[in-house]
């Protein structure tokens, strides 16, 4: 499938949106035509072994941060804590391709800005930015450790992202190996670490229906995990996790209870939080996971070495160290990258 320039793309009329990940290429688009209140992304990242550099990616249309038509989101923090941040929004006649095979996805944005290329089997993807009007350049690999997955569903023909309409997610690369090597002005941001993939897209913007979110990935050990817990402004809390021990899945869990369960920590934490950006307190998260075939618990605690602050407030992000594994069991150390989303303004 091939997404043509956002001129012929955007559409003043109702659009169909595709929650059904099995029956075509997993990475590919689903919101083939967009109007003025769908949106889809792709999201890239990637944090250093010693958990204090990363780059995140993420090429998009939808009015997210800004308008409806093509966008690119790169931050990197450099090894002396140093934030790069700069969106980048292309106009009517901005260019965005994605096209697909096998089951994974190759795109570029702007007149070559950012470029991707996945494998047909989604076990490599290489990405390449050429931003030289921002001094930023260079590339960065990542090399899959995990299977595919659906949270709330099992991944296959009949895979389903329904269960939140307004916010659909597919995991391509819950873990993978990093290598990482750009340019930013005269400085190298070049290290080996953790990486990651997955896309959202939905039929309007999810601020409207979310409260306030928390998501992250990360490996410690030999386990990879990723979790996520959204409050939404109609009380129901929905929450899940994915654990693989040594690239086999050890819990897939989507639960409305605290079976699964993500809880910030630090000095004056406020929770729920009671207004944007109310992060730059928060120490850490500790996970818990109650999910495994056999009933086993699990445990994980990620610790904030960098915070960044997210577009407008909206959210924020840090990279850290995680820690943890299933409880009586040997526990396992690493690195992971985790936000927090929201609080929104709700509904108008």
């Amino acid at each position: 499938m091939l997404l043509p320039p956002s001129s012929s793309l955007y559409v003043n009329s109702t659009v169909q949106v595709d929650t059904t990940v099995g029956c075509e290429a997993y990475d590919r688009p689903y919101i083939p035509s967009q109007n003025s209140t769908t949106y889809e992304w792709w999201y890239f990242d990637a944090v250093s072994a010693d958990g204090r550099s990363s780059v995140v990616l993420i090429p998009f249309s939808g009015p997210i941060v800004g308008s409806h038509y093509p966008q690119f989101l790169l931050q990197i923090v450099t090894p002396e804590g140093e934030i790069f941040n700069q969106l980048i929004e292309y106009g009517p006649k901005g260019i965005m391709y994605v096209s697909t095979i096998g089951d994974g996805s190759s795109g570029v944005i702007g007149d070559g800005d950012f470029v991707w290329v996945g494998k047909p089997d989604l076990g490599k993807y290489d990405l390449k930015v050429d931003l030289e009007r921002y001094n930023v350049t260079g590339t960065v690999t990542l090399i899959s450790a995990a299977d595919p997955f659906v949270l709330c569903d099992e991944i296959g023909p009949g895979a389903a992202t329904s269960d939140f309409w307004f916010l659909n997610w597919i995991n391509l690369m819950g873990d993978a190996v990093a290598v990482v090597d750009l340019k930013v002005g005269d400085e190298r941001v070049a290290f080996t670490g953790n990486g990651y993939h997955d896309k959202n897209w939905g039929p309007v913007h999810f601020r409207q229906y979310i409260h306030h979110w928390y998501w992250g990935h990360g490996r410690a050990g030999d386990y990879s995990v990723v979790w996520y817990k959204m409050v939404t402004y109609f009380g129901t809390i929905k929450s899940g996790a994915w654990v693989s021990k040594g690239g086999q899945t050890v819990v897939s869990a989507c639960v409305e209870d605290n079976s699964v369960d993500v809880v910030p920590f630090g000095n004056n934490v406020t929770i729920p939080p009671n207004r944007p950006n109310d992060t730059n307190n928060i120490e850490g998260f500790n996970i818990a996971i109650n999910g495994g075939e056999e009933g086993d618990l699990y445990v994980f605690v990620f610790e904030e070495n960098v915070w960044t602050s997210g577009y407008a407030g909206t959210y924020a992000r840090w990279i850290g160290n995680l820690t943890g594994g299933r409880i009586g069991g040997e526990w396992g150390s690493g690195v992971g990258v985790t936000e927090q989303m929201g609080p929104f303004v709700g509904p108008s």
